[in-house]
């Protein structure tokens, strides 16, 4: 699902996308784009259009099955950024969903993430190969093709000076790369590495401010927040719930034993002036406030 400007899109598993305007709800238009599962939707915006301040308004957070969607304004009409299980990336115009550019690749596509400055792309699927490109206007070249890790990629994202992007592994790694040498500055394991459960699904920069953190989920339970000052300090919060277990505790078996429920993650944001992060969960979202004082000024314990 993908929220900027007007519009509101959401992709489907059989390559529906449905179009609304949030200004006139009813007016809601469903197609089909692509020859499968739409695994990701976002709005792109050209160069031109960008605040000063660099708030990104489109996002997207990603559930099984839905891989990417991305909206793009500062255009005649606002474009829609569609990846699709069929190996393409498309770029459709709004609300009419024509298609203005079309980009094949040799595997399925998981997500594609524009920079802040509108000026490149980068495109992961289902191999360990990262696709970088440059953009102009609604022309896309391919510049360089990378290896993040071992495995599959699910998620990708732009610091907001546009220099640093990373990407997340179904192998539990997140790989950080400067754009200017397009070598790896650093490469972080989830919590969970080495565990199906410590798949990176979302990886997500803050997009403004002094805030300089780059937070990453995993399958369930965990989010990263690491400081991208130094890629040397990091928290780690658990999202899943405690619950009670029926199973006898043999260390009290008279009492209940309090167990830890595992939460799957269906997605990751921050919040536009980076004052908050949001975590997705099946049933709820979950709010956690940053601590921008703390990160403005001195060193603090903790980040969140």
């Amino acid at each position: 699902m993908a929220v900027g400007g007007d519009y509101i899109v959401v992709g489907g598993q059989r390559a529906e996308l449905a179009v609304a305007r949030l200004s006139d709800p009813r007016s809601t238009t469903i197609v089909r784009s692509g020859g499968s599962i739409n695994n990701f939707v976002a709005l792109d915006r050209a160069p031109s259009m960008l605040p000063r301040r660099r708030f990104r308004d489109s996002a997207a957070f990603t559930e099984d099955g839905v891989t990417s969607l991305n909206i793009t304004s500062g255009h005649d009409t606002p474009r829609l950024l569609v990846c699709n299980n069929d190996h393409s990336v498309r770029l459709l115009s709004l609300p009419g969903l024509d298609i203005i550019t079309e980009l094949k690749f040799p595997t399925a596509i998981n997500y594609a993430a524009v920079s802040p400055d509108g000026t490149k792309m980068c495109v992961v699927g289902d191999t360990n190969q990262v696709y970088l490109f440059s953009k102009r206007g609604d022309s896309f070249e391919e510049i360089a093709v990378m290896t993040a890790s071992n495995d599959a990629s699910f998620s990708c994202d732009w610091s907001q000076s546009s220099e640093l992007f990373a990407v997340g592994s179904q192998d539990g790694y997140v790989t950080v790369w400067d754009v200017r040498s397009q070598q790896k500055m650093v490469q972080l394991e989830t919590y969970q590495h080495g565990r199906s459960r410590g798949a990176c699904r979302n990886v997500k920069f803050s997009p403004s401010g002094s805030v300089d953190l780059l937070a990453f989920s995993e399958h369930t339970s965990y989010v990263n927040i690491v400081d991208t000052r130094s890629f040397e300090k990091r928290q780690v919060l658990r999202v899943g719930s405690d619950t009670y277990s029926d199973f006898p505790d043999f260390f009290a078996p008279d009492s209940p034993t309090l167990v830890n429920q595992d939460m799957q993650i269906t997605g990751l944001r921050f919040a536009p002036d980076s004052s908050s992060l949001f975590v997705g969960l099946e049933e709820s979202i979950l709010e956690y406030v940053v601590d921008r004082i703390g990160r403005y000024s001195f060193a603090s314990s903790e980040i969140i």
